[in-house]
C-alpha cells in the first residue's frame, strides 16, 4: 500500500477509537445522506443499482424454483 493509503488508515482507526464506533458509523451514515440527498445523478444510478439487483435476484430465485426436481417420494432423505 502507498504512503496515503497507510495514513487514510491510520486516521480512519483513530477517529473510530476517539469517537467511538456509533459516533462513527451514524456520522458517516448522515454523510452519506447529505450527499445523497444533493445529488440526482448519484440518486438514479441508486435507483438502477436497486432495480438490477431486485431483478437479478428475483430471476435467480425463480430459476431455482422452476428447475427442481418433482419428487413423489417423500421418505427418500431419509436414512432409516
Amino acid at each position: 500500500m502507498g504512503l496515503i493509503t497507510w495514513i487514510a488508515v491510520v486516521v480512519t482507526i483513530l477517529a473510530i477509537m476517539g469517537l467511538g464506533w456509533n459516533v462513527f458509523v451514524s456520522g458517516v451514515y448522515k454523510g452519506v445522506q447529505k450527499i445523497m440527498d444533493n445529488s440526482t445523478v448519484l440518486k438514479k444510478m441508486t435507483e438502477k443499482a436497486q432495480q438490477l439487483v431486485g431483478s437479478i435476484t428475483k430471476n435467480g430465485s425463480e430459476e431455482k424454483i422452476l428447475k427442481r426436481p418433482v419428487s413423489n417420494n417423500f421418505n427418500s432423505n431419509l436414512n432409516v
